[in-house]
């Protein structure tokens, strides 16, 4: 038996609130109130999933309202009930947070399809604030969204190896797959916390600048050293904790020093003869199998077993399909606040490209990914032309140009009635059988294209 949402009706109009709840009362809870003050009210003490609010009341414009109720925590979902078709209206609401918009005398096929996405996308938003509060309380840790069991219990994993002021931790994943956040993660909630995160990426440099810049150097250690010297990132991350990403490229050299450091806690600065000690805790990442690169010679063992106390494999988002929607709607919300932007979800198109895309970069490619939708296009939906990059060897031409309309006109002749019936029947489907929707997609007053819908047998 499914969950049910809380629904706030405030509405000035008895009968309309009535009939409302009729429609809605057996599935969900409904809560009602006449003014927008008192919806407020309702508002703050009963957290609703979804508020119809209606634009004309007696104490204020709902306009006014809306900013109000997306104000709060956690914010509902907010649909506009308009007496008037007014476009001035609705446009003022969808760019102030509102998920859509009814208008009286509401379509009874309309106010089924608005209600049921607006739910929908409530309780989209109450999972995300669910897995986000349910990490917290386990975890302590709000930056790390998932609900794939694995991923969860690598979190487990790694709040558990924070406890140790020392032991070394291994976190294994593909490139993109989160690996510095789980680092992160790790020191915030270690003992070491109060102290220094450093983190290093030993693929970025050669080995004679990794070496100067774990260890430092004393003046004049090699041609172009500071005449001071250098303290390096050992020293900087005293009492703390070190990452050392992608630690596979360490040169064996600089392995063999390293493995001191771990056992001794001491070691030589580059041209250096006085010995330093350092308290720190070292968690290093690898994009492969560190071991299997250890058994073919390619790293060494003993550094190895140092490192990897505790080992954190992270899966790859192609293996975590549930999170991939999820995740790409936390970014979407994200980005929309940082470029003003006003999306509201994914077209079934677009949902299809991110589920089937195998994601190489894993989370940091889908975040790159919905960034730059966002960025670039200004629509209130993301469609599928808008990650048709994602595939580019994949598509064909004719995929290219799925989301245009375009009619093969038959060698014999076609009447433009049957053309403008086909139009209209791929724009009712694509809007998902809303007539507001279509009618705003294809620019005809609404009352003409239900006209249409009817001369053309269309409508359901």
């Amino acid at each position: 038996m499914r969950e049910k949402h809380k629904i706030l009706i405030v509405d000035d109009e008895a009968p309309f609130r009535s009939a409302l709840r009729r429609l809605l009362g057996k599935t969900n809870i409904i809560l009602e109130a006449d003014t927008g003050a008192a919806g407020l009210a309702l508002a703050e003490s009963e957290d609703p999933d979804l508020v119809l609010l209606d634009i004309g009341l007696p104490d204020g414009s709902g306009l006014d309202l809306l900013p109000r109720f997306k104000e709060m925590l956690p914010s509902p979902t907010v649909v506009m009930i308009t007496a008037y078709d007014r476009v001035k209206d609705v446009v003022m609401a969808i760019k102030n947070g509102a998920f859509d918009y009814l208008v009286k005398p509401v379509d009874l096929d309309e106010f089924e399809l608005t209600i049921q996405n607006a739910i929908e996308h409530a309780g989209l938003k109450n999972e995300v604030t669910r897995l986000r509060q349910e990490v917290q309380r386990l975890h302590g840790v709000d930056l790390l969204i998932g609900k794939d069991h694995i991923f969860l219990e690598a979190q487990v994993l790694a709040i558990k190896s924070a406890q140790s002021r020392d032991a070394g931790v291994l976190i294994q994943g593909e490139s993109g797959a989160g690996k510095e956040l789980f680092a992160r993660l790790i020191h915030t909630r270690s003992p070491r916390a109060p102290y220094p995160f450093v983190a290093l990426n030993c693929a970025a440099f050669s080995t004679e600048i990794i070496e100067s810049e774990l260890f430092g150097y004393e003046r004049g250690a090699f041609t172009g050293a500071k005449t001071e010297g250098k303290e390096g990132l050992l020293q900087v991350a005293d009492g703390g904790t070190l990452f050392l990403d992608e630690i596979v490229d360490l040169h064996p050299e600089i392995q063999a020093k390293l493995l001191r450091v771990m056992e001794e806690k001491e070691f030589f600065a580059v041209g250096g003869t006085r010995q330093k000690k350092v308290d720190i805790r070292i968690v290093s990442a690898c994009n492969q199998d560190l071991w299997h690169v250890a058994e073919q010679g390619g790293f060494r063992k003993d550094l190895y077993f140092r490192l990897a106390t505790i080992k954190i494999n992270l899966p790859p988002l192609r293996e975590r399909r549930d999170d991939i929607l999820l995740l790409a709607r936390i970014f979407m919300e994200e980005f929309n606040d940082k470029y003003g932007k006003k999306f509201r979800g994914f077209n079934p198109k677009a949902e299809q490209l991110l589920m089937n895309h195998s994601w190489p970069g894993n989370i940091r490619e889908l975040r790159n990914t919905i960034e730059r939708v966002i960025l670039l296009e200004n629509d209130d939906m993301i469609a599928g032309r808008h990650l048709l990059f994602l595939e580019p060897d994949r598509i064909e031409k004719s995929a290219l140009q799925s989301e245009k309309f375009s009619v093969v006109l038959p060698d014999g002749g076609v009447g433009l009635e049957e053309i403008e019936k086909e139009v209209i029947l791929q724009a009712f489907e694509k809007c998902g059988s809303n007539k507001s929707k279509t009618a705003r997609f294809l620019k005809l007053p609404r009352h003409i294209l239900l006209y249409r819908l009817k001369k053309y047998g269309i409508e359901v």
